[in-house]
């Protein structure tokens, strides 16, 4: 994935609530973009759960289930086919374990078979530029047995974000 290694957003691992996930190539998927932007123009918008569609083609629907975005929130949403001529739309939902301001926002999926941290990263470059990083990993043997969609599904959401946000300094 293109972008700056996890050292540029402090080199912190995102931890959920069981804890780190090990991670060894191909994981974790991560990639960051300089968006021309401030930090905090960029951190505005991404509070506003229902417009991910509008910015990030990886999302069909989203939405924050009573409130605001926030840590301990419960994110609900539906994913767009990594490919268009696919015909599915997948739900999900997950629990916001990190919230930091103007730093990250980590939610944690947890299923039979399935334990999944993703993290989305902010960082200021000077006033009106900033990176915007993915970082994704899994586990488990749901996990496992499909791993192939998974690494293509969390390319695809890497890829699809770090071009949304670029598209929002257009």
């Amino acid at each position: 994935m293109p972008g700056q290694r996890d050292a540029a957003f402090g080199g912190r691992t995102p931890s959920g609530g069981r804890g780190e996930i090990a991670t060894s190539p191909p994981l974790p998927i991560q990639g960051s973009v300089e968006v021309a932007l401030p930090v905090e123009r960029l951190w505005e918008v991404f509070l506003e759960v229902a417009g991910w569609p509008a910015w990030n083609s990886c999302f069909w629907r989203a939405r924050v289930l009573g409130g605001e975005l926030r840590h301990g929130a419960t994110l609900v949403w539906a994913f767009n086919p990594i490919k268009p001529a696919y015909l599915y739309k997948m739900p999900a939902s997950a629990t916001v374990v990190e919230f930091e301001r103007h730093d990250r926002v980590t939610w944690e999926v947890s299923a039979p078979g399935f334990h999944a941290l993703h993290s989305y990263r902010f960082a200021a470059v000077d006033h009106e530029r900033c990176l915007f990083g993915s970082w994704e990993v899994a586990e488990g043997r749901a996990y496992d047995a499909t791993r192939r969609f998974w690494l293509a599904h969390f390319r695809y959401v890497c890829r699809e974000s770090l071009d949304g946000a670029q598209r929002l300094s257009a």
